[in-house]
């Protein structure tokens, strides 16, 4: 099946399309009881995101499932979005992403 999508008048590019549409972008952070692990990611939707990590159709958590959403940020692009999951993980730390838990880092919280 084939769709056509046709952009607003003044949009230009596949980029312009986005300042229509109102795109919204995650950072999260899953939690499992099972493994004792936290899980950070980034996706446009978050609960269908924890819904194929619980389904055991993401290779990095197919062994710990289920998982539960502790946090999440909204970020308005996909870059930004991108840039704060890598530079949490980067931090290779346990007690860092802990600390966004309990600090200001989330938009929502889990508690």
């Amino acid at each position: 099946m084939f769709v056509s999508v046709q952009l607003r008048s003044g949009a230009q590019s596949k980029s312009d399309f986005g300042r229509f549409f109102c795109f919204m972008f995650y950072v999260y952070i899953l939690y499992s009881e099972k493994c004792d692990r936290y899980y950070v990611g980034f996706s446009a939707d978050v609960h269908a995101r924890l819904i194929r990590h619980n389904c055991g159709l993401v290779p990095a958590t197919k062994n710990c499932f289920p998982y539960k959403l502790c946090a999440y940020k909204t970020f308005e692009t996909e870059a930004e979005a991108r840039k704060e999951e890598f530079r949490i993980k980067k931090q290779k730390s346990r007690i860092y992403t802990e600390s966004l838990l309990t600090g200001d880092w989330p938009t929502y919280i889990n508690r």
